[in-house]
């Protein structure tokens, strides 16, 4: 071939690579089965994605969650019916939007225009704040956060499950009644959870990222980052996180006004008696207008304790994910406002950091005056995600040489599941060793894959075990894959049923799960959601043909000098030329 045409070659590469690396940001092998099922797990009303399906006998399924009349049970089996959690809605947006389909992520963006809407079907409004809401976020500024949909870029956190197919006026799943004497606020069976918790509005943000690295318009430079959907709704639930932001660092659990009753269960109790004690904390919140409840000085202001214990609450899960967060927000923006933040934040984990155990803390409480670590329960999740979202290098950094592989050791002792001949098949969800968490154990495949990249080279004599335990958990929760049919296939939530001390209940092999088949399809793919791929940072560009000129620049300047070595051993001044002009 002749030289010249090397040379134009090499030209027209310079004007595709940039066009090409944009395409590819974040795209990974999936399993063709995992996302067939997750594209047709949607509402045919809404097209969003339902949580649960139920595989084999429905009605039997949901005979075993709680009792016919109970409303506690109720609402349980509504959720598994027809119910979205917000932070499943992102794990699924996340695998959806990097599949490469156009029509997947199409359909990811559906929770974005229903978030920032602020309304879906007959759920008039999903947003919170003040201005018709009980909620507030800093009770110093009451009015900072407002639940008014028209005032967008101040309102409030979205609450982390609603109905899929927005619905509010419901029936039980059960036996089809639509009224019952019990039920909080209404006789009338409707939808009941009503929680804006920090951590699943997190997920939403780092979904709503993701996708940003997908679009199509941004990339080519005719829409300005600033004026998508995603990003302005990533931005907005920032803001409200920020109010949320305590002195020591760490954001709050929810706003003022979120009510609780699920949590501080005593163990041992059975489901049954579990049952009962949340029914009746319901009977005693629906008549709260005619008990004087306890109340707790917030600020100038006081409130029931059921609609203050989480203000006063901290989760370390939730601050990683907004620390993730606020990372990729400072990543896309360079807003020094993201960063301090995340330093923030840091303040606050390395308070959360129990250094007699290894681990850190579930969370902290505002008692008596000052932050407190939550010395119980034990929570996977954390550990697995701070090794995700902090990675092994930070850690050690911060809490000794090895210390994120002596999280793992202690995390796989406390929760780990084993067969019979010793092999590490999952994890749980706290300090046990009979029940396996699917997503749990996604989480926890994934940080123990980066531990052994990180330690192969220092600690050689780990990575074998690692190794091992990272294979083991992934043919261990292929026992709880369900194939629907030829061509769709997913994972179940858990391997039991049964009561988690953070407030809800894990389901029988029967229920599968949204986010734990997504869990699972972004393992196998190798993306790690709490991480932007490299190429976000495009969107950082606030004028597109910049972007585009120095990405032309520099293959131009790569070309020339890729051509100038190929003619090294003959003469080529126009190629010489340039590369020291451009150089």
């Amino acid at each position: 071939m002749h030289r010249w045409s090397y040379f134009f070659i090499a030209f027209l590469l310079i004007l595709v690579a940039p066009l090409a690396h944009a395409s590819g940001a974040g795209k990974g092998d999936f399993d063709p089965a995992l996302i067939n099922w997750l594209r047709t797990n949607v509402s045919a009303k809404t097209g969003m994605p339902f949580s649960f399906a139920i595989s084999g006998d429905k009605k039997d399924v949901y005979s075993r969650i709680g009792m016919p009349a109970s409303p506690t049970g109720i609402i349980e089996r509504v959720i598994l019916e027809e119910g979205i959690s917000i932070y499943d809605a992102a794990v699924w947006q996340i695998v959806m939007g990097a599949t490469g389909d156009a029509r997947d992520l199409q359909q990811a963006m559906k929770p974005v225009k229903y978030y920032w809407d602020g309304a879906m079907e007959g759920l008039f409004n999903i947003r919170t704040g003040s201005g018709g809401s009980v909620f507030v976020y800093d009770p110093v500024q009451p009015d900072a956060v407002t639940s008014q949909l028209s005032e967008q870029g101040r309102r409030g956190f979205i609450f982390r499950i609603i109905d899929a197919n927005g619905a509010y006026q419901m029936s039980d799943p059960l036996d089809g009644s639509t009224v019952n004497e019990d039920f909080p606020n209404d006789p009338n069976i409707h939808w009941e959870d009503w929680k804006p918790i920090a951590g699943e509005n997190a997920w939403v943000v780092i979904a709503a990222l993701h996708l940003l690295e997908h679009n199509a318009d941004v990339q080519a430079g005719t829409v300005r980052m600033q004026d998508t959907p995603e990003f302005r709704l990533a931005v907005e639930l920032a803001r409200a996180a920020m109010f949320l932001q305590a002195e020591n660092g760490g954001i709050r659990m929810a706003p003022l006004g979120t009510y609780n009753h699920l949590l501080n269960i005593k163990p041992g109790l059975s489901e049954a008696e579990i049952t009962h004690e949340l029914d009746q904390r319901s009977l005693q919140f629906k008549s709260a207008h005619k008990v004087k409840a306890p109340l707790v000085r917030v600020g100038v202001q006081d409130y029931p304790d059921y609609h203050a214990w989480h203000y006063e609450e901290i989760s370390t899960e939730n601050n990683l994910s907004w620390y993730a967060a606020m990372r990729m927000l400072f990543k896309l923006t360079g807003n020094e406002e993201y960063r301090t933040v995340m330093q923030g934040i840091e303040t606050y984990l390395r308070s959360a950091w129990n250094a007699q155990d290894n681990v850190f803390y579930q969370g902290a409480h505002y008692t008596q005056g000052r932050w407190m670590p939550n010395p119980e329960p034990f929570a996977e999740d954390v550990q697995s995600w701070a090794i995700m979202v902090l990675g092994p290098e930070v850690l050690d950094q911060w809490f000794g040489e090895g210390a994120a592989y002596h999280i793992w050791q202690k995390t796989r002792a406390y929760a780990g599941v084993f067969a019979s001949d010793g092999r590490l098949q999952g994890v749980g969800f706290t300090l046990e060793n009979d029940r396996l968490s699917v997503e749990w154990t996604a989480g926890a495949i994934m940080a123990v894959r980066q531990l052994e990249d990180y330690y192969a080279s220092m600690h050689p004599q780990w990575v074998d075990g690692l190794k091992q335990d990272a294979r083991s958990m992934r043919e261990g929760i292929d026992q709880f894959r369900f194939a629907a049919s030829g061509d769709r296939a997913s994972y179940a939530y858990s391997s039991k049923r049964g009561w988690i001390p953070f407030g809800w209940f894990s389901q029988a092999p029967e229920v599968q799960s949204l986010v734990s088949t997504a869990w699972v399809a972004l393992v196998d793919a190798g993306i790690n959601p709490f991480i932007l791929s490299s190429s976000a940072s495009f969107a950082a560009k606030p004028v597109p043909v910049d972007m585009w000129l120095g990405s032309f620049r520099e293959n131009f300047r790569h070309a020339i000098a890729t051509s100038y070595g190929i003619y090294s051993f003959g003469f080529f001044p126009p190629a010489y030329f340039l590369y020291n002009f451009l150089h």
